[in-house]
């Protein structure tokens, strides 16, 4: 076995346990937190806690509202999550934060695997 292939068995695996976990994250917060911040921030305009797919747009989305405050003032929502408690916007972001640490994991190992091949 070379090093690049011992690097994926050991890298790649990690990159997938930490997706499995913002997927139980999303899930977690789609049947706690998500129709509540809809509710509060977007009058119930939206309704990204119809399905699990679009949960997770739902909660990228307002990840980004909590996390950036030119986000939150690009979508007219500055003021309104305000009345979202620190803790649920907390939860959001750190889930946002797994779906990036997980893809960059994840890819950057298997980009990394293609290049030592070559």
């Amino acid at each position: 076995m070379t090093n690049s292939q011992v690097l994926l068995l050991i890298i790649f695996p990690i990159g997938f346990l930490v997706g499995i976990i913002w997927w139980g994250s999303i899930i977690y917060l789609k049947y706690k937190w998500l129709s509540f911040v809809e509710e509060t921030i977007d009058d119930n305009s939206y309704s990204f806690s119809s399905s699990i797919f679009s949960a997770g747009l739902g909660v990228s989305r307002y990840a980004l509202i909590f996390q950036f405050d030119w986000q939150a003032k690009r979508c007219n929502r500055l003021e309104k999550k305000e009345l979202i408690p620190k803790k649920v916007q907390r939860l959001f972001i750190i889930s946002n934060y797994l779906w990036v640490i997980a893809s960059f994991i994840v890819f950057g190992s298997l980009i990394s695997y293609k290049i030592y091949l070559i």
